[in-house]
């Protein structure tokens, strides 16, 4: 069957590329920041078969409003997914509002979405389940092109937010990887995904002076490499309250003031580190969110653990990028310093979901204790007395913050043995966070197991995909929906095992073999299928 190999099957590129659509007026290619997205596109090379576009957001001013773009701007697709090319030509016809002045009468502008709000709070936002947003215009075309989460992030240049990169893809558990590979590519190409550092500063409200800071800043660095060294955290991290120099409104932000992580071989958390790497300044605008946590915990100086950070999402936290792939734990605590009076510092931490949190908790507050002399908890407690920490638990009802306390006293047989006779004592307090609901079906961190599909009917083909054992009726039926076959039509279904050797796909079990050969052979990308319609 290997004669007619070139007119079956012609040169088509199913992979992601990377474009740019010339045609606004007054803009050319010889734009820099334009010019840097390009080249950054060009090296997110993850998963280049999925479905999954990229595309660059940019501020413009149009009839006298701010509003962000995507026409005449790069973005990154494959063509041979007639979804994804579907959703970005739509995209281009719309605009999203980043004026102040209320509701834009005009139907192709929309208000209030998290592209707009990436922009304004300089702040990446995630939706990991796009159902609970449907009826905007763009997120209803998102899933009727199988796309069902995205997340958006702001890109800074050093003059300040130059706009915004939109990824729409299918699994979140992929979320992770391109964010990764984005911010990589970003600082590559001299852009960032958090604002200039000489732009924000510790928020003017908390009163620090020099030589107080610099003190409690070195007790910090000392006591974070050492907790998370002896007790093999894979990172720590510390946050205080800062706030941008060219924000008119002083809104304040979280800004790390100082991180340490331990890379073990074959750490799966190795993720988490890399993730917050760069990830310096946190927003402050949502109190009862994951990556809010830190910002609740400053707010009401209270403890807080989440066992099950893959648990806990409203579906549009920065940190939900985080809890798509990687299942861990984070404990919060709330300190100040003698040296710099009533400003507070949270001090966060990540371990795996399989540790003892009780006992891990417990040493990890004699440790910080050794190495924070001038510390005290934020209510006044001294380190090591009894301590109340709030268990964010989302598994219960999310009707109500009902808590039932804990008490773990130092005799208690969750203790660490040997260690010194003073420990400290831990009260667990269960609280369910409010409108929070566990997500089903497409955020499995294990990610999913698609069949990637390459066909070609006529002159036209298509990129598509099936779970990983479908029927062959599924089969049939999504082949005649692709193509928009005629239902009272006849047509034969040929897949290629191996170069030149095609094979009839007559039913399920020449389906089970075709799923087979795609799953042995390791150079094979996806499944070449050739519909030809029978002359009657």
């Amino acid at each position: 069957m290997g004669d007619d190999d070139t007119n079956r099957w012609p040169k088509i590129i199913p992979e992601r590329i990377v474009s740019w659509s010339p045609g606004r007026r007054g803009r050319e290619i010889s734009d820099v920041v334009d010019k840097k997205i390009l080249h950054a596109f060009k090296g997110v090379k993850s998963f280049p078969l999925k479905r999954i576009i990229i595309q660059f957001w940019r501020p413009e001013t149009i009839g006298g409003k701010r509003l962000l773009a995507c026409y005449g701007c790069p973005y990154a697709l494959s063509l041979a997914n007639h979804r994804l090319w579907k959703y970005r030509s739509r995209c281009i016809k719309y605009y999203y509002s980043i004026d102040d002045q209320g509701v834009p009468d005009d139907p192709m502008t929309i208000s209030g979405a998290p592209p707009a709000t990436a922009f304004l709070n300089h702040f990446p936002e995630v939706v990991l389940d796009l159902r609970v947003h449907r009826g905007t215009p763009l997120v209803d075309l998102a899933l009727e092109c199988e796309l069902t989460c995205f997340m958006m992030i702001p890109v800074f240049s050093e003059t300040g937010c130059v706009g915004i990169v939109e990824v729409s893809m299918r699994i979140p558990a992929d979320l992770l990887v391109i964010f990764n590979d984005i911010k990589r590519e970003l600082k590559r190409v001299g852009l960032s995904i958090t604002p200039p550092r000489a732009s924000w500063q510790p928020h003017k409200g908390v009163g620090l002076t020099r030589g107080g800071f610099t003190l409690a800043k070195s007790e910090i660095a000392e006591a974070l490499q050492v907790a998370v060294q002896s007790h093999a955290i894979p990172l720590g991290q510390v946050w205080m309250a800062y706030e941008n120099l060219h924000d008119r409104t002083s809104r304040m932000l979280l800004g790390k003031l100082n991180h340490f992580c331990v890379n073990l071989p074959g750490d799966p958390l190795s993720s988490v580190e890399f993730f917050y790497r760069d990830l310096v300044l946190l927003s402050m605008k949502k109190m009862r969110t994951v990556e809010g946590l830190i910002g609740r915990t400053l707010a009401t100086r209270q403890p807080h653990l989440c066992r099950n950070i893959h648990k806990l999402s409203d579906n549009r936290g920065v940190l939900a990028v985080l809890s798509a792939n990687v299942k861990c734990a984070s404990f919060l605590i709330c300190l100040r310093s003698s040296h710099t009076g009533e400003v507070n510092y949270v001090f966060e931490f990540f371990w795996p979901q399989t540790l003892d949190h009780l006992a891990l908790m417990e040493a990890l507050l004699l440790t910080l204790r050794e190495h924070l002399p001038s510390f005290k908890y934020a209510s006044g407690a001294r380190l090591g007395d009894e301590l109340l920490v709030v268990d964010v638990d989302n598994s219960s009802s999310s009707s109500g913050s009902a808590s039932t306390p804990l008490k773990i006293f130092p005799r208690n047989k969750s203790s660490v043995a040997g260690r010194k006779r003073t420990r400290a004592s831990v009260v667990m307090k269960r609280e369910s966070i409010e409108g929070q609901s566990e997500l089903t079906n497409i955020n499995d961190p294990e990610g999913d197991d698609d069949l990637i599909i390459l066909a070609v009917y006529k002159v036209d083909y298509r990129l598509f995909y099936l779970p990983s054992s479908p029927t062959y009726k599924v089969f049939l039926e999504k082949v005649y929906q692709e193509f928009d076959l005629n239902p009272a039509g006849t047509y034969t279904i040929e897949y290629q095992a191996l170069p030149g050797d095609w094979y009839s796909l007559t039913n399920g079990t020449c389906l089970k073999s075709c799923v087979s050969s795609y799953r042995t052979l390791k150079n094979i990308d996806y499944i070449k299928l050739h519909v030809r319609a029978v002359e009657k």
